[in-house]
């Protein structure tokens, strides 16, 4: 567990945490204002969220592949 935690893996769980922000953004805004934002919810949370879980898991993997 304090693997996880470590000062290399701290990028993992930044881009985490800015996709969840931006997810969370999203949505208070569409709540605000529906008119402007006439996409899907679950659109919005595939865009934010997608891109940063990819690249997450790419890096994970390259780090678990390299330390065999």
């Amino acid at each position: 567990m304090k693997i996880l935690f470590d000062k290399e893996n701290f990028k993992y769980f930044l881009i985490w945490s800015i996709s969840f922000f931006l997810a969370i953004l999203f949505k208070f805004y569409g709540f605000i204002n529906p008119e402007i934002l006439l996409i899907n919810n679950y659109l919005v949370l595939l865009l934010v969220f997608g891109p940063g879980l990819v690249v997450t898991i790419i890096l994970v993997f390259n780090k678990i592949l390299k330390a065999k």
